[in-house]
């Protein structure tokens, strides 16, 4: 059956029905259309779905509501993506834990794939010192071809944001809240600013207002999007080190900047960085060596002579990976048509050779 947005959109929409049911729904019927259209039985019969959620999915209204969301996806020109979408981001995908539907609004959704994301997050009430560094940290990721990911909150949030839009960084703001809205109010602004070069970007409908159980929920959103999660300034809880935790969990590359002892702005990041969850980071020179980035222009040189003594396996794969930058491990062997033994070891073998990088995640990239 094909699907259609109208059904994704109500899918999620449905009482008791959260980003992992509704997957587990599509799995079993084929579609979010095909949920809608099987009986009350056939639902009963997946793992996890009740009565409740059978029931839920009967009503009527929830088209209604599905149908009024996409009046306003049209109306602002704002982009639905499902987690089966080949525009949703792959980073994401990976994690069970992802959003069944993201909403997005800006200049490309091509930048929720990009080749680089660092995710910048801290404290609402930084110091002085704290916004200084942050600044000058967003600033020195200009030569290296990164988008930007940050909360649109007070504090480091909007520091970075407001920096990477003067540096001319593309950067996206996650929202704990429907695009009908910007909360706080106040960054307004910078919000329309980030459409133009960068994007908003939501798992919520429109309507959906800032209530304080979304931005826990966002911080997922902006762990699992990035490659590297910096944290500049925060205490020893709070919504940075949930950020911290999530990124951790999905096995990205941690980043925090040392504070003074006793200060408990910076509590946090000490405490990350003393239980070797995060590097301590000092200029952005410490992020790119840990990441093996090289600036455009200066990348290593090919080593010719290891890809002339390559196999044919190598060599198909190496080819491969060279159509797309950081390709994740699940994508490469779908396309290489490997038994997963096999292909660990032929990457292996391409990393010993110097010619691969593993990257947080499970991606890979030719040196």
């Amino acid at each position: 059956m094909t699907d259609s947005l109208l059904h994704q959109i109500a899918l999620t929409l449905a009482p008791q029905v959260g980003a992992i049911t509704a997957k587990t729904l599509v799995s079993y019927c084929g579609s979010a259309a095909a949920v809608f259209q099987s009986s009350r039985k056939d639902l009963l019969k997946i793992p996890g779905i009740g009565p409740g959620i059978a029931d839920s999915l009967a009503n009527a209204r929830l088209l209604q509501l599905a149908e009024q969301e996409l009046d306003f996806l049209d109306q602002f020109g704002v982009e639905a993506l499902f987690y089966t979408d080949e525009r949703f981001p792959a980073r994401l995908r990976q994690n069970a834990d992802c959003p069944a539907m993201l909403y997005f609004k800006g200049s490309a959704t091509s930048l929720l794939s990009a080749r680089r994301i660092v995710a910048v997050v801290g404290t609402r009430q930084p110091s002085e010192a704290g916004k200084a560094i942050c600044e000058e940290l967003v600033d020195g990721l200009r030569d290296y071809e990164v988008v930007l990911v940050s909360g649109l909150a007070f504090g480091i949030d909007i520091t970075a944001h407001r920096k990477a839009t003067l540096a001319g960084i593309p950067n996206i703001a996650v929202l704990g809240h429907g695009l009908g809205k910007i909360y706080p109010n106040q960054h307004r602004s910078m919000a329309l600013k980030l459409i133009e070069n960068g994007g908003l970007l939501s798992e919520y409908t429109h309507q959906t207002g800032p209530d304080r159980e979304h931005f826990p929920m966002r911080n997922r959103i902006i762990a699992g999007l990035c490659d590297a999660l910096l944290v500049v300034e925060t205490a020893s809880s709070g919504g940075s080190m949930i950020s911290a935790e999530l990124a951790g969990q999905y096995g990205r590359e941690i980043f925090a900047v040392p504070g003074r002892p006793l200060d408990p702005k910076s509590a946090g990041c000490n405490l990350l960085i003393k239980t070797n969850r995060a590097k301590l980071t000092e200029s952005v020179a410490d992020l790119v060596a840990a990441l093996g980035w090289q600036t455009p222009g200066h990348e290593r040189p090919r080593q010719t002579q290891l890809f002339l003594d390559l196999n044919p396996a190598e060599t198909a794969l190496i080819d491969l990976i060279r159509q797309r930058p950081e390709i994740p491990i699940d994508e490469l062997a779908q396309a290489a048509a490997y038994q997963p033994g096999e292909l660990a070891m032929l990457l292996l073998g391409l990393e010993f050779k110097g010619l691969l990088r593993t990257l947080p995640g499970k991606r890979y990239v030719i040196l």
